[in-house]
């Protein structure tokens, strides 16, 4: 089974893909902070969301038995088993789930290619900049 990895991150962040075909190495995807609305963000914000969507919708187009696993993720403030279960897994669904409508809705992908999973904030990406930990993650399955 190949693997591409691409990295999402709400505010700030790397994307970037590992596998045979190049990709750039560096985007954002923009959330407003606590949501998994990806409305209410800056024009320029906006920009660069859908060029980062384009990009994993392009790949696939051009791949049609590639599946995606779309992961969220959140930031940890207390990192107490309640805020976890309460709080954070919920909101790492709903980014995912917002993530794939997105790209359903907009590039007529059909969503059963995808798999929706909330790791709440389990997996951090940085430790010292919480910003980085709100993210969502596509990891491109293919057979």
């Amino acid at each position: 089974m190949k693997r591409l990895f691409f990295v999402l991150v709400m505010v700030a962040g790397i994307f970037s893909a590992y596998a045979q075909s190049p990709v750039r190495e560096s985007f954002f995807i923009l959330f407003p902070p606590n949501s998994a609305n990806l409305r209410g963000v800056s024009a320029e914000q906006a920009v660069a969301n859908m060029e980062v969507f384009t990009e994993v919708a392009r790949y696939l187009i051009d791949n049609p038995e590639a599946r995606l696993l779309i992961e969220g993720h959140a930031n940890a403030l207390s990192g107490t088993a309640r805020e976890e279960r309460q709080s954070l897994l919920p909101l790492s669904r709903q980014r995912a789930e917002a993530a794939a409508n997105f790209i359903a809705a907009n590039f007529g992908i059909n969503p059963r290619r995808f798999i929706i999973s909330g790791a709440g904030g389990r997996y951090p990406y940085s430790r010292t900049d919480r910003y980085l930990n709100r993210r969502v993650s596509f990891i491109v399955i293919t057979p």
